[in-house]
């Protein structure tokens, strides 16, 4: 399902995009159109707030958590199990936040350490990069964006891609979605379909620069935005057409790719 109030969902699905009409496209909202790339200020949930939501993206049927580090040859999906895991959604108890987070820090450590190698980091550091980057999984950050930006007050079929470069070890969170101006611009048969002509990337500050800082990244959080007129039924699609950037970053060790 789309998200609107503030709230985490974890959705997608497959179906043909409303583009207007043959040979017409869609032009972004008049506010993104005169800033496609900027930055923002926010603010993350309370760290326990933030902690179930990330629990209930982890555990939903679509896998939407990914990573994307050097010797990847693309973006592999953080999972609890090969398998969907619904059935954890309707308890969030923190025991099963608990699991939602060791779980999430087994596959993240697993997928790292193949990817690196001998570079890879300690277990000590994979896991304080896994605890900022469960923090800055939030669809709280989306909705003040679009709120900033005029837009509806929803972010629809989040996903985030984890991006890890190293030589020195960096880590950024990019938080994916569809933002609307209108609600006629929204198109989707089903609540979990719901998808628009346009999304935006949402960059996180350094994941592990703020680990370091010791500053409550729940005060303030700078994103740096990228929005993009696309036309495809799944955000996860969205994520694979933007992946040429996220490889330029990585295999250049910049991030000057995805702030534009």
């Amino acid at each position: 399902m789309g998200c609107g109030g503030g709230k985490a969902c974890a959705c997608g699905a497959a179906g043909q995009v409303r583009d207007g009409g043959p040979g017409r496209k869609e032009q972004l909202p008049a506010r993104l159109a005169t800033a496609r790339s900027g930055r923002f200020q926010s603010a993350l949930p309370p760290a326990s707030e933030g902690r179930r939501d990330f629990a209930r993206i982890f555990f939903a049927d679509e896998r939407k958590i990914f990573l994307y580090a050097p010797g990847m040859p693309s973006m592999r999906p953080i999972q609890p199990t090969p398998e969907p895991s619904s059935a954890h959604i309707g308890d969030m108890s923190e025991q099963v936040v608990e699991r939602a987070v060791a779980l999430f820090q087994e596959s993240f450590q697993s997928l790292l350490t193949q990817a690196l190698g001998p570079a890879a980091p300690c277990q000590q550091e994979i896991h304080r990069l896994c605890d900022q980057a469960i923090t800055s999984m939030t669809v709280n950050i989306a909705i003040d964006f679009a709120l900033n930006m005029r837009l509806l007050p929803m972010f629809l079929q989040p996903a985030f891609l984890i991006v890890v470069m190293s030589d020195p070890l960096r880590a950024r969170a990019a938080t994916y979605g569809f933002v609307a101006e209108k609600p006629q611009q929204i198109s989707g048969d089903r609540p979990e379909a719901k998808r628009t002509p346009f999304c935006v990337r949402l960059l996180s500050p350094d994941l592990l620069s703020i680990a370091s800082s010791g500053e409550d990244p729940c005060k303030q959080w700078e994103v740096e935005y990228s929005a993009m007129e696309i036309r495809t039924s799944t955000i996860t699609q969205a994520v694979e057409t933007d992946m040429p950037k996220v490889k330029e970053a990585v295999h250049t060790s910049t991030w000057d790719p995805l702030l534009t």
